[in-house]
């Protein structure tokens, strides 16, 4: 099972909105959204499409980033007028045990995801109490290799534990794709289960920090991913050319969409993303950069999704 790392902004929701209603996600992909926003238009709409299609989706409840960060009520009041046999509660683990013990008991919350770093000391007698809880049922640490200890005792649990990795290498600049080569983006979807994880999980074709959206870049970059003849994930930079200045943004898309159209035209490579960006570089449009990005995550997943039924 992959558990996709996702900000619950706009056009992550709309990716995982249009993969629902074609039904390639349920029961291979359980997204984590992680809320950035005080409010909740575009969770709302993405729920209504993930109870229709019966997609399970994870909701961090204490926020690291955005709008409203810390150990708070505001997302578990929200998670509390849902469906919670969709929507499943996710907590980030700061040495925070009373809150995330007291948020289960007073919300009567079952199935939750803990969402750990790798540094919890051996000795934590706290995070160990609260992992064997029979209310936590799912376990998401970051690179867990890093600390054999820790390894070992979740692994002995029997909950199903997942590893978190940081795969997307971000660059100062946009224009900095322009050097990057073809590269290896993951194995973990071939050797997850063997490491004895039950799932595996990252952020897909998007740094692991969060940036608000900013200026207009000098540079656009389309990034796909695909899969090679070694059933390997393999990342791809289409940039543009024309980066000295800000302007002509459409032209720059054109520039981008031309490389990665004529790229995956040449190497046989479709599906729903493609095909939606091919129409967008045929009809000479410009959709916009939360479009861009949302091609590229649906892509991502949709490869994901297509060996993990396969396999």
């Amino acid at each position: 099972m992959y558990y996709p790392f996702l900000r619950a902004r706009q056009f992550e929701l709309i990716s995982l909105r249009e993969l629902a209603i074609e039904n390639a996600t349920q029961g291979c992909i359980v997204p984590i959204l992680e809320p950035v926003k005080l409010i909740f238009n575009n969770l709302n709409l993405a729920y209504k499409v993930f109870e229709e299609r019966n997609q399970n989706v994870y909701l961090i409840v204490n926020s690291s980033a955005g709008e409203l960060t810390g150990d708070n009520n505001h997302y578990l009041d929200y998670l509390n007028e849902l469906n919670n046999e969709i929507v499943l509660p996710a907590f980030h683990y700061r040495n925070n045990s009373d809150y995330i013990t007291h948020s289960i008991n007073a919300y009567g919350l079952n199935q939750c995801m803990l969402i750990c770093k790798n540094d919890i000391r051996e000795n934590d007698e706290e995070f160990k109490t609260l992992a064997q809880l029979e209310q936590v049922t799912v376990i998401n640490i970051e690179d867990p290799s890093r600390n054999r200890a820790l390894h070992r005792f979740v692994q002995n649990l029997g909950k199903t534990y997942i590893r978190l990795d940081d795969l997307f290498e971000k660059q100062s600049r946009n224009s900095d794709f322009l050097t990057i080569e073809e590269h290896r983006f993951s194995e973990e979807h071939i050797y997850y289960a063997e490491d004895h994880y039950n799932g595996f999980s990252d952020y897909t074709v998007l740094p692991s920090e969060f940036v608000e959206g900013g200026s207009t870049p000098r540079a656009i970059v389309i990034h796909l991913t695909y899969m090679n003849q070694q059933n390997q994930i393999m990342i791809r930079h289409f940039t543009s050319e024309s980066n000295d200045s800000i302007a002509n943004i459409q032209g720059k898309f054109a520039e981008a969409a031309q490389k990665a159209v004529s790229y995956c035209r040449l190497n046989n490579l479709t599906n729903s993303a493609i095909i939606e960006l091919e129409n967008y570089f045929d009809e000479q449009h410009y959709p916009g950069l939360g479009t861009v990005k949302k091609i590229s995550i649906k892509n991502h997943l949709l490869i994901l999704s297509h060996y993990l039924r396969n396999n």
